[in-house]
């Protein structure tokens, strides 16, 4: 009997959220997994506890010569430390693919659903695969944050059904081949990408939806976007649209905010179309325990409550501080704000100094740009920028501007000392030092 070589995945960038879907996936299946990461995390912990053999830099020698293909982060560029790694796979003649492709090929494996838009993809993915679960459709989840109920960012399931969150940067939702898809919204993000603005954006987007089968093929989509209808048009899909005004009846989550109640009857609405039954949606959406990093409750500090979240665009910003205001009214809320990348800043500056005005913290506290090494470092923004834009408007907090995270954790140190609400904002490195300022 001849015996055939057991798979071994390599990845790229092991820790990256997108990462673990495939390592994940990998690791159910029986395969051998082991890859790199820049640095050491909690995903990396995670795999690593599992029997993932990940090492933290880049170093094509300790690559196993057991590996029988590859997958790389999208951050992988050939400006990156990591990109050494891709050359030494690609010159042993192992194949390396991105994270997209590889996903995609999974996607045409499966009955797969895909949610799409520059804000709240992350939540309804989970909405949608916590209703499936919960109605004992045993899904495949992917989603870009930590699931509290199943302490992970997959679900691993046993049927046909995966349920994806189809992310529009690099275009790598033109890979996925869904049944279902769900627009959200469709907005200026990722401008160091999308070089020529909405109307690119736009077109990607009418480039995803021509990957839907097309004679059964649903939309669920947000009405009130003009954009969204603009891009639908000239396709026959079945449409399911929603609104503020069109919200699923009896929908509660336990988050504050209109943008989760709308998240929600998106989710309501796919599981609706899979045949779900309208009260046990109502269930599921009900106990629905959140996302890590979406208005996540951390506990108490001294004498102040803490939450994280990861908005990093304008709109999602808003978003959040309706939703904090509809929790806290009155109190004492300081934000503590690190904007995410330098590109974003660059192209939206005016839109982040207004970002806080209404409804607004009592302080906002800003930390210093995180930006990606080798991609955007000749883009000249600072923190500073943020904070002159700002002052030329009409804001009614007290601003603090910070240059350095130390400086940011002794200073909201001496926050936490005083009674009220402390929200950590951004999708950068600050979340992770949370924990070392509260010790």
């Amino acid at each position: 009997m001849i015996e055939t070589q057991k798979p071994h995945i390599y990845l790229v960038g092991a820790g990256g959220v997108g990462m673990v879907w495939i390592a994940d996936y990998a690791l159910q299946m029986g395969w051998d997994v082991s890859g790199s990461d820049a640095s050491f995390s909690p995903n990396v912990a995670r795999l690593q506890a599992l029997g993932a053999n990940i090492h933290i830099g880049s170093d094509p020698e300790k690559i196993p010569t057991t590996v029988t293909e590859a997958v790389m982060t999208a951050a992988a560029t050939p400006n990156s430390p990591s990109f050494a790694e891709v050359e030494t796979l690609r010159n042993r003649g192992i194949s390396i693919v991105k994270r997209s492709e590889w996903i995609g090929k999974l996607t045409r494996e499966k009955f797969t659903i895909c949610i799409s838009g520059a804000h709240g993809k992350t939540t309804t993915t989970a909405m949608v695969g916590w209703i499936l679960d919960q109605a004992g459709l045993d899904p495949t989840v992917f989603v870009g944050g930590n699931i509290r109920a199943w302490n992970n960012t997959t679900k691993i399931g046993q049927s046909k059904y995966l349920v994806l969150e189809a992310d529009e940067y690099d275009r790598s939702f033109h890979r996925f081949t869904p049944q279902m898809a769900v627009i959200l919204n469709i907005d200026l993000d990722h401008t160091d990408y999308y070089t020529k603005g909405l109307p690119e954006i736009e077109q990607s987007y009418k480039r995803f939806l021509r990957n839907l089968p097309g004679k059964t093929g649903l939309v669920v989509a947000y009405g009130r976007d003009a954009r969204i209808r603009k891009v639908c048009k000239s396709f026959s899909y079945k449409f399911r649209w929603y609104d503020e005004f069109h919200l699923w009846p009896g929908v509660t989550v336990p988050q504050p905010g209109l943008h989760n109640l709308l998240n929600a009857t998106a989710a309501a609405r796919i599981a609706h179309e899979l045949g779900i039954s309208h009260d046990l949606i109502k269930k599921a959406l009900n106990s629905f325990p959140g996302v890590g990093r979406r208005f996540e409750y951390l506990g108490i500090w001294n004498k102040a409550e803490l939450y994280d979240d990861y908005a990093h665009h304008p709109r999602e910003i808003q978003a959040l501080m309706k939703g904090v205001r509809e929790k806290f009214p009155t109190e004492h809320v300081t934000v503590i704000f690190q904007p995410h990348q330098k590109a974003r800043t660059q192209a939206l500056l005016k839109d982040f100094a207004r970002a806080f005005d209404d409804p607004a913290p009592t302080e906002l506290v800003l930390a210093p740009i995180f930006h990606v090494p080798g991609r955007e470092d000749d883009i000249d923004v600072t923190i500073d920028d943020v904070a002159k834009e700002i002052e030329t408007g009409k804001h009614s907090f007290k601003l603090t501007t910070l240059h350095t995270l130390d400086e940011v954790g002794e200073y909201v140190k001496e926050v936490s000392k005083v009674s009220g609400v402390i929200i950590n904002v951004g999708a950068g490195s600050i979340s992770n030092l949370l924990e070392k300022w509260r010790q």
